[in-house]
């Protein structure tokens, strides 16, 4: 039976990617079958895991996927092993605002208390009945550090804060004196990183640099976090904190449909294209569908027999040269568009659609034209599609994630979104397209997986 534990802050940038992953390869290393979850929209975290576990990481996002969505997710997660570390998102109470009580794209305000929001660590915690273990970055605080974690515990008793761990501390009196402090709080310490053994992870724009870029530089460096954290942390103590999660976990395992021929969709991915949520290819292949990775930045042809095509987000305009040099690639991609294959682009796969990326051409499929900024677009969307497309029907109500600094000219209209500043309108939707800056989780309606196949299956029993 699985065991628990979840991992958060009190902000980003405390360090929890780093810790989490080191305690997963120390996990490991001890011969112990250790499963790893990102709270949240993150898909750069998750390669960190995945280094760290051997093993898919999962994304568990109230928001995108609804409650029942998320404990599915968990379900994915923990399936098989003895132990589930699950990595928070910012700090422990921090999601969104959107109101999630309806789909309505007209949200009224909802009153009442204070709730956790939704997305956030706490939530999950709530659901799951997870201990906490908060990272604490200790860089030039020490009793107002233990305040802060005194009040989150008063906040809701009912969320188990059940261990600390300080990072960047600066010598033995630094950890000294805020051991004192917590002794009066009865949350133990678990251990404290010296600020010199904080083995930091690379970062750009959007974040880390996933770990999937480099894969040779990122399990090093994810060797000397290990080593880090088996130095300076009381490992055992913590996983004798994790509690188990018999309520929803299962050991079933859901069967693929098998068809006579089993459609081939193809994913782009290589270091260009490294953002994609696991649980979305796991839905694929239970309807039947067979999955083919191709690099866009090395390989000048599509695999073989391919009947549907996923480019999904990444850093493109970190390998712009790569891909725009590929020119074979995508022209072949416009006509695999223009002879009827179903095309879902999200982000990275959005521009790289378009006509132009700083003003060189790309495959055209559409009129978008992208261009770098500074300012992040960023958050949650309710998405109302306005025609129907490879995923959904016209007027089916989904749930998408915004994060980008690229900015499009005729970006389409195709999607009503719905976030925090309002609505608007986005993105290009087709009978064999559906491309927009949107993130979707297909675990909130897995359908979406079916409709895709089913038009995979179409074009080709066409060809």
């Amino acid at each position: 039976m699985t065991r628990a534990i979840i991992i958060s802050a009190l902000n980003s940038g405390a360090g929890k990617t780093t810790i989490s992953s080191g305690i997963m390869a120390a996990v490991r290393k001890r011969g112990i079958s250790i499963a790893s979850a990102k709270v949240g929209p993150d898909y750069i975290d998750p390669t960190f895991h995945r280094i760290a576990t051997g093993r898919p990481s999962y994304n568990i996002d109230t928001f995108l996927t609804g409650r029942s969505g998320a404990i599915a997710s968990i379900r994915r997660a923990a399936m098989g092993a003895d132990y589930l570390i699950i990595e928070g998102v910012m700090g422990i109470f921090d999601g969104t605002t959107l109101d999630t009580t309806s789909d309505s794209l007209n949200p009224e305000p909802q009153p009442g208390n204070w709730r956790f929001a939704t997305g956030s660590t706490a939530e999950v915690a709530m659901i799951l009945g997870a201990p906490i273990v908060l990272v604490l970055d200790s860089k030039g605080t020490t009793e107002s550090l233990v305040a802060s974690v005194i009040g989150i515990k008063n906040t809701n008793p009912s969320l188990l804060i059940a261990g600390v761990i300080l990072n960047r501390v600066a010598s033995g009196e630094h950890v000294a004196q805020i051991a004192r402090a917590l002794t009066a709080s009865g949350i133990p310490l678990l251990g404290a990183i010296p600020k010199e053994s904080s083995a930091e992870v690379d970062s750009r724009h959007l974040g880390l640099v996933p770990a999937s870029e480099d894969l040779s530089y990122a399990t090093k460096k994810l060797e000397s976090i290990r080593g880090a954290v088996q130095a300076h942390l009381d490992v055992e103590k913590l996983l004798k904190l994790a509690r188990r999660i018999p309520l929803y976990v299962s050991t079933e395992t859901k069967e693929v449909k098998v068809n006579r021929t089993r459609p081939t969709i193809a994913f782009a991915t290589g270091k260009a294209f490294t953002f994609f949520y696991q649980e979305n290819f796991d839905l694929l292949e239970e309807a039947g569908a067979q999955l083919v990775g191709f690099d866009p930045t090395t390989e000048e042809t599509l695999p073989a027999e391919t009947d549907a095509l996923i480019i999904g987000g990444g850093y493109p305009e970190v390998y712009l040269a790569e891909i725009v040099q590929n020119q074979k690639l995508l022209s072949q991609i416009a006509s695999f568009h223009l002879r009827g294959g179903p095309i879902w682009a999200e982000c990275a796969g959005h521009m790289v659609l378009g006509a132009s990326i700083e003003k060189i051409k790309t495959a055209s499929v559409h009129r978008g034209h992208s261009t770098m900024g500074k300012r992040v677009t960023l958050g949650y969307r309710f998405v109302s599609a306005q025609k129907s497309n490879p995923l959904f029907d016209k007027g089916a109500i989904f749930r998408a994630h915004e994060y980008h600094y690229s900015k499009m000219s005729d970006d389409g209209e195709d999607f009503e979104c719905l976030g925090r500043s309002g609505k608007t309108t986005s993105g290009i939707a087709e009978a064999n397209l559906v491309s927009s800056y949107l993130h979707f989780h297909l675990g909130y309606d897995p359908s979406s997986a079916d409709r895709f196949l089913s038009r995979a299956f179409r074009f080709h029993k066409a060809k």
